[in-house]
């Protein structure tokens, strides 16, 4: 057998010679290249989301559900990539609520006029928190008030998940006594 490094390719598996990376190569590959992107082209916006997915992979906490009567009553898409995405007209407002097993996220989508989207949302049971709109490009946090009352005046439109934190580590009381504070996170949506 032959060094690689000596003849500058890789051995045949049948025996028959060494490979090689001749001229035509890189024209063959760019065929081939051109054919798989024709019959399987990368799906739009794949690399934002892949990124956006990994920035979110390191939080703790409990992934709300989006609550099936608001799915049927709004026109939302569930995507072979497991993203329950929202679209709707301009001039229409939307109202979404999310549960999880100590708590449930309502919030309202309006459109501002500058193409970004106003959103008002709601906790229950109601409790002071930070919530975290996670954008592609970075973050927006309010506090929730005691009323469980939060807005986000203009939100750049794409794709964001709804973070809710608790206001620090250890138990907070919700009305039915003290609990265990962790995080909840909502499915992506698209504004």
């Amino acid at each position: 057998m032959s060094n690689p490094s000596a003849d500058h390719g890789a051995e045949d598996p049948r025996g028959e010679g060494p490979f090689t990376n001749g001229p035509g190569d890189g024209a063959l590959f760019a065929m081939v290249r051109s054919l798989f992107e024709a019959a399987d082209p990368v799906p739009a916006g794949l690399a934002e989301r892949i990124r956006f997915s990994v920035a979110l992979a390191g939080l703790e906490g409990e992934m709300a559900r989006l609550t099936a009567a608001d799915a049927e009553a709004s026109e939302f898409d569930e995507h072979a990539d497991g993203l329950a995405l929202a679209r709707g007209a301009a001039e229409e407002s939307r109202t979404i609520t999310f549960d999880s097993s100590d708590l449930t996220i309502m919030i309202r989508i309006d459109a501002n006029a500058d193409g970004t989207a106003r959103l008002d949302g709601w906790l229950a049971p109601p409790r002071r928190c930070q919530v975290e709109i996670a954008l592609i490009g970075g973050s927006l946090e309010v506090g929730a008030d005691a009323d469980g009352r939060f807005a986000f005046p203009s939100v750049p439109r794409g794709t964001v998940r709804i973070v809710v934190r608790p206001p620090e580590r250890g138990s907070v009381t919700d009305g039915r006594g003290p609990t265990e504070a962790r995080s909840v996170i909502t499915p992506a949506l698209v504004l």
